[in-house]
């Protein structure tokens, strides 16, 4: 059942340019694995290893994404969605609050086009992430947004696998 689930959501997702590229349009993605109700993906860039991405879609908040990349931030980093998007502006930050089982603290998202806002994620946040049960983010001028974590541990576990192996995966 697992596999079964983890093909559609892959089918699904493939067709979702929302999905494939939040901020980079030229930026394509490869189903690497799954994890639970998280997809990962290895990214690339006219066939150039980027990073990974793992993604919780199927939820009220809409999708979670926490990538680990060369480009960008240069490690982790989170994409939420946002109706703030597109902004005039591209690359503008914005106040918010990130949490993880109620421990929040402020922090900015950078705004891009196409309804996608993002975060640096360092180590700490990272292992709040994956010891969670809960994420909680609020953007300055939309109501706060939950996320259910279960699994993400794994997820996050694979998709630095998939990062290590530069998207080459050996199953």
């Amino acid at each position: 059942m697992t596999y079964r689930f983890s093909l559609l959501l892959a089918a699904a997702l493939s067709a979702s340019p929302a999905l494939a590229n939040p901020t980079d349009s030229a930026e394509t993605s490869a189903f690497y694995g799954s994890a639970r109700n998280w997809m990962i993906e290895a990214l690339s860039v006219n066939g150039v290893f980027t990073g990974c991405r793992a993604t919780i879609p199927l939820q009220a908040a809409g999708p979670l994404l926490l990538e680990r990349s060369y480009a960008g931030y240069g490690d982790w980093a989170m994409f939420l969605p946002t109706s703030q998007a597109p902004s005039p502006v591209y690359g503008h930050q914005l106040p918010a609050r990130f949490g993880v089982d109620q421990q929040e603290v402020p922090t900015e998202v950078r705004i891009y086009p196409g309804g996608w806002a993002s975060m640096a994620v360092d180590e700490a946040m990272l292992q709040q992430i994956m010891d969670g049960n809960i994420l909680t983010a609020e953007l300055q001028g939309e109501d706060p947004r939950q996320w259910i974590l279960n699994g993400s541990t794994a997820a996050l576990d694979l998709a630095q696998e998939c990062y290590e192996r530069q998207g080459t995966a050996w199953r």
